[in-house]
């Protein structure tokens, strides 16, 4: 009898020995006493609990990054093996734009349980990941035929990344999966392989095209600026030959005063007559006009000495 009390007493000691348990140290432990969750999490160490099944453990590692792969892109060969797992990706990767086009694009969500939440990840749903997976293919189908194929490839990658982080977000909040979304990575687009070639050449196209863009607007840029230049060049010389004129005829503007004013100083000072003065002056302008410009003669007349000739066009009865 005493045999029997002892093994039950070990037993019975055993039994509420084993509810100790040791929670690692990056994990942390969710408790559910009687099947109800108990909050907060239990960090790492030595704890003791309720044995089961009164109290069952659930361990989570809510530090870990893990990443979920959605899609793929087609491979470069369509030889051996590659051939049927090219042809096993059409079916499932692929996606229709919004401009009816067809591309395999392959993503990456980066998402971590949460703690606050770790509850609604180990029992709010049978399979989280495959939750997520069928969600964020069905965002990514949504988000793609919504979009032309340029915005998707490649020219719109940052924004459709940060549209369907954003997204995915809110969808993972409101289905209550005890995730958190760190990221989507859209970590390849491409064209399917049979048509390749093509989107490789309107690539092409597309960067030709704008590389003639780029070059007349440098030529237009070099255009405009040495016809710029032109013009102030222009401008300057106007403005320079404008001050030269200016001057020119403001000093004959002036020496003319001075001779006006010698011809009265004359005429009051009782030398010679006002018109006897002018006349001089005009002789004197008149020899020197010719000493410019007989010089210049290619050719010179010879005249009949007998037969005087008056060259002069001011004579002195003129008045």
């Amino acid at each position: 009898m005493k045999r029997a009390l002892v093994v039950i007493l070990i037993l019975v000691a055993g039994y509420f020995a084993s509810g100790l348990y040791i929670v690692g140290g990056n994990e942390k432990a969710l408790l559910r006493r009687f099947g109800r969750a108990r909050l907060p999490l239990v960090g790492s160490g030595l704890h003791y609990a309720l044995p089961w099944p009164m109290t069952t453990i659930s361990r989570i590692n809510p530090s870990e990054v893990r990443t979920l792969q959605i899609g793929g892109v087609a491979s470069e060969s369509l030889e051996g093996d590659q051939f049927l797992l090219a042809a096993d990706q059409y079916q499932l990767d692929e996606f229709l734009t919004g401009d009816k086009n067809i591309l395999n694009v392959q993503v990456n969500v980066q998402y971590r349980i949460s703690e606050a939440d770790a509850a609604d990840y180990l029992f709010g749903c049978v399979n989280p990941e495959e939750h997520l997976r069928l969600m964020t293919e069905s965002l990514l189908g949504d988000v793609v035929a919504r979009s032309g194929v340029d915005f998707v490839h490649p020219l719109g990658l940052a924004e459709l990344r940060a549209m369907l982080t954003q997204r995915t977000r809110e969808l993972v909040q409101s289905h209550r999966l005890g995730i958190v979304i760190e990221d989507v990575d859209i970590a390849g687009v491409s064209p399917p392989l049979l048509v390749k070639q093509a989107f490789v050449d309107v690539s092409n196209a597309r960067a030709s095209k704008q590389r003639f863009i780029n070059e007349a607007l440098a030529y237009r840029e070099q255009t405009v600026a040495a016809a710029s230049a032109n013009a102030r060049k222009n401008v300057d010389e106007a403005e320079t030959a404008r001050r030269s004129a200016i001057e020119s005829a403001r000093g004959e503007a002036d020496r003319f005063g001075k001779i006006v004013a010698q011809f009265q100083a004359d005429a009051d000072g009782g030398v010679q007559t006002y018109e006897q003065s002018r006349q001089m002056t005009l002789r004197q302008k008149y020899l020197e006009m010719l000493e410019t410009i007989v010089p210049k003669l290619a050719s010179k007349a010879l005249l009949d000495t007998d037969k005087p000739v008056n060259l002069t066009i001011f004579p002195e009865n003129n008045k």
